[in-house]
C-alpha cells in the first residue's frame, strides 16, 4: 500500500476538529460578499465623501479609482500568491488586510489618507475573491457536498430562489441599496472632521 493511499485513509489527528465545510461556506460568502459590496459602496458615498471631506466629487471619485485599480492588479497576480503562501494564509491575509484598511477608511482624516486606505483595501479584497472558490472545494469531503457549498456560496446571484424569480440581478441590485443604507447610518452615527 502506497504512503498517499495510507495518508488519505487516515482520519484527522486527535483532538484536532474537522472542519465544518458549511462553516467555511458562509465564512468565505460573506467575504466574498462584503468584497462586492464595498466595490459598490463608495459610488453610492461619493457625494457624502465630498461633502465630509470639502473636496469636489471630482477628487473624491479618486477614491472608487484607486480601489479598482488595485483590486485588478493583485487579482491578477492572486494565483501566484495562493500558489507561493498557500490558499488558506493568503486568503487569511487577504481578509485580515480588507477588515483593517476598511476600519481605517472609516477612520481616515482627509482624502489622501481615505485614497491609500482604500488601496490597501483593494488588495486585501483582490486577493479574497479569486482563493474563495478553490478554498471550499478543496475542504470539503464529498464532490457532491462540493457542489452543494458552491451553489449555496457562490454569489449572491445563486440566492434568487430566496428574493424571488425577478430579482435575477442579484447582487447588483442589492448592493447600491445596502450600500446606501450602510453609509448613511454611518454618516448619521460618526463624526466626520
Amino acid at each position: 500500500m502506497s504512503a498517499a493511499v495510507i495518508e488519505a485513509d487516515t482520519p484527522a489527528a486527535p483532538g484536532v476538529p474537522a472542519a465544518n465545510p458549511w462553516l467555511i461556506a458562509i465564512l468565505v460568502a460573506l467575504a466574498s460578499f462584503m468584497e462586492v459590496l464595498d466595490t459598490t459602496i463608495a459610488n453610492v458615498a461619493l457625494p457624502y465623501i465630498a461633502g465630509g471631506m470639502g473636496v469636489s466629487e471630482d477628487e473624491a471619485s479618486w477614491v472608487v479609482t484607486t480601489y479598482l485599480v488595485a483590486n485588478a492588479i493583485i487579482l491578477t497576480a492572486s494565483s501566484y500568491l495562493a500558489k507561493r503562501f498557500g490558499r488558506k494564509p493568503f486568503f487569511l491575509i487577504s481578509l485580515g488586510l480588507f477588515t483593517l484598511s476598511s476600519l481605517l477608511c472609516g477612520n481616515a482624516p482627509n482624502l489622501n489618507a481615505l485614497m491609500l486606505f482604500r488601496i490597501l483595501q483593494g488588495v486585501g479584497g483582490g486577493g479574497m475573491v479569486p482563493v474563495a472558490q478553490s478554498i471550499l472545494l478543496a475542504d470539503s469531503s464529498r464532490r457532491q457536498s462540493a457542489a452543494r457549498l458552491l451553489r449555496c456560496s457562490a454569489s449572491p446571484l445563486s440566492w434568487r430562489r430566496w428574493w424571488g424569480r425577478r430579482s435575477a440581478a442579484g447582487c447588483p441590485t442589492t448592493s447600491p441599496g445596502s450600500g446606501a443604507f450602510w453609509s448613511t447610518y454611518q454618516l448619521a452615527c460618526s463624526r466626520w472632521p
